[in-house]
């Protein structure tokens, strides 16, 4: 083995996705306005997600991929949404699609990227679309909703409702959630997407008529949420033993952290230049004004040292390769904590900006409405964590409705 000596040079750390991303974000904060009239991400912007790295970052090295930190991958999402957070939003839904694949069937995971590991995967992963059996598999008929950046993607990920196949004779008494994989060809596009956030997302519905999807395409929602599908174990890296559902959801708090960074340089430039329309009083010269701005900073400091905390414990999980017990599924999922409180500096600022803050041309808008959007994901919704947790404190199991 070659010993380096002591005054030899040591290797570059490679780049950061955000320290990639870089050069390109002026040109896609200029197209922001446009991606939004749009109502989608420009194929230039996708065609940038590609290049920094982003579909590649959640790809063990084993199987040729970039096998970045989850850190280094949520950070590239913040740095990306400030510019864009559409674009932002659609690079961090999409390109975590791939952490998932590896939960299915080796074969599969060979189908989807026989063309290269840069396939863009969308999803519509609430199971809302009640299937049909048949031998080998199941017939699919309906819509799946809210498919950010599908206009651009190969594949989907898709909820389905299965009939339960433990019972032969009835197995419509009951249903399981699954989540199936199926390429492009096999659906349509309604666009259905008009929103007051995230517009530019193209979060469309996905349409089916009648599609066969076989089982060794199916997993099981629970599988993938616990580590116990098909394609679990066939994989080493931590990336794979980490709970899909909780990775899924660790790119959610950077949307609205970065929509608060945005929100703070907006803020503190128009704070300099603002004046009273009625006394002429010079905004920079208000206190409750630099007070706004000095607590905003304060918390958006705290919130990203616990967030980058809780990824590093994340992905720590995976690399030890520890049981999951109930006690660190809750301890990991604290992520809606935090979209949350990022919303709660949004609203500070915006309140405290003045009546232009509302108007179109100004950037602050923007980031107040697709922040609020991305704390009302699913994913973050600060309700049901607390329940959960709460519960859960006290020795409670949870409710059958949660």
């Amino acid at each position: 083995m070659a010993i380096q000596s002591e005054g030899a040079a040591k290797p570059a750390a490679r780049e950061t996705l955000s320290e990639r991303l870089r050069p390109h974000l002026e040109t896609i904060a200029k197209r922001a306005a446009a991606t939004e009239a749009a109502r989608m991400v420009p194929r230039e912007n996708i065609e940038i997600i590609r290049e920094v790295g982003f579909a590649r970052a959640l790809i063990p090295a084993c199987l040729g991929g970039d096998e970045r930190d989850l850190w280094d991958y949520c950070e590239g999402v913040r740095t990306l949404t400030k510019a864009c957070p559409s674009t932002g939003w659609v690079a961090g839904v999409q390109n975590v699609h791939q952490a998932g694949l590896l939960l299915f069937k080796p074969a599969v995971r060979d189908e989807v990227w026989a063309n290269g590991l840069d396939v863009i995967i969308c999803s519509s992963g609430s199971p809302q679309m009640k299937a049909k059996l048949v031998d080998g598999g199941i017939v699919v008929s309906g819509r799946g909703r809210w498919a950010s950046g599908c206009d651009h993607a190969e594949w989907a990920l898709i909820g389905i409702k299965v009939p339960d196949t433990s019972d032969s004779q009835y197995p419509e008494r009951r249903y399981r959630d699954y989540q199936f994989v199926v390429h492009r060809s096999q659906y349509t596009i309604d666009d259905t997407w008009y929103s007051t956030g995230m517009r530019g997302s193209g979060s469309k519905d996905l349409v089916f008529d009648k599609v066969f999807v076989p089982f060794s395409h199916m997993e099981r929602l629970d599988a993938l949420t616990l580590g116990y599908a098909h394609g679990a174990g066939t994989v080493d890296s931590w990336i794979a033993r980490v709970p899909y559902a909780l990775l899924f959801a660790s790119f959610l708090p950077a949307i609205g952290l970065a929509c608060a960074d945005g929100m703070v340089d907006e803020y503190t430039k128009r704070q300099k230049v603002r004046k009273n329309a009625y006394t002429g009083a010079q905004g920079i010269l208000n206190p409750a004004g630099y007070m706004r701005l000095a607590e905003s900073k304060h918390e958006l400091d705290s919130l990203s040292v616990f967030y980058r905390h809780l990824l590093v414990e994340m992905q720590g999980f995976g690399e030890r390769g520890e049981r999951l017990t109930e006690d660190k599924f809750f301890e990991m999922q604290k992520f809606p904590f935090i979209a949350t409180r990022a919303t709660h500096v949004i609203d500070r600022l915006f309140e405290g900006a003045g009546s232009s803050a509302i108007a179109d041309f100004n950037n602050m808008q923007r980031y107040w409405r697709d922040g609020h959007t991305a704390r009302l994901h699913q994913g973050m919704d600060y309700d049901f964590t607390l329940q959960h947790y709460g519960r859960h404190l006290l020795g409670l199991m949870p409710t059958p409705d949660l």
